[in-house]
């Protein structure tokens, strides 16, 4: 068989159909938003129960922040997981809005990645080495997703550039 046997042979192939026709993933920023939301709430309620014996005002106001946290941190990975699949589909407007989304909620984690390791200093339960070491590495994975953020959003400048041709 030859090069241009070949070439027939892949030109019969279907072109491949957008592959979220079958999923409106505009819906995607209510199922972040209940996904996280139950999962937080399950593990905020699990620290209360465990430790309600030793419940202080600084330890609630740990769990509450500690449980935002999770909310976001679960609403984040769907919008990044959402991102993704808008940009396979190569849809910019789609990514364009979990780019937003995926960035809102980073920016809440950073802030509270500052915050928690704060409160546990002045509670007294761990010493602040820990704690600056906990924010670094929260602060060197926040750069990761910010990385990532930025790759896709250049894909997405990329697609749009390339329509206007």
């Amino acid at each position: 068989m030859d090069v241009y046997g070949e070439i027939f042979i892949l030109e019969k192939i279907p072109q491949a159909a957008p592959r979220l026709d079958y999923l409106n993933i505009r819906c995607g920023a209510r199922l972040i938003a209940i996904l996280g939301i139950l999962f937080g709430v399950t593990i905020s309620t699990m620290l209360l129960i465990k430790d309600r014996k030793n419940l202080t005002p600084a330890t609630l106001i740990l769990v509450v922040f500690l449980s935002i946290f999770v909310i976001v941190t679960i609403m984040f990975v769907l919008a990044s997981v959402l991102l993704l699949m808008a940009a396979l589909d190569e849809n910019p407007d789609l990514m364009s809005y979990y780019i937003w989304l995926s960035i809102v909620y980073l920016c809440i984690q950073l802030v509270l990645a500052i915050i928690i390791p704060l409160l546990l200093i002045v509670e007294g339960r761990y010493p602040p080495v820990i704690a600056l070491i906990w924010m670094v590495i929260v602060m060197i994975v926040g750069l990761g997703w910010t990385h990532f953020i930025s790759v896709v959003s250049s894909y997405r400048l990329s697609l749009l550039s390339a329509n206007q041709f």
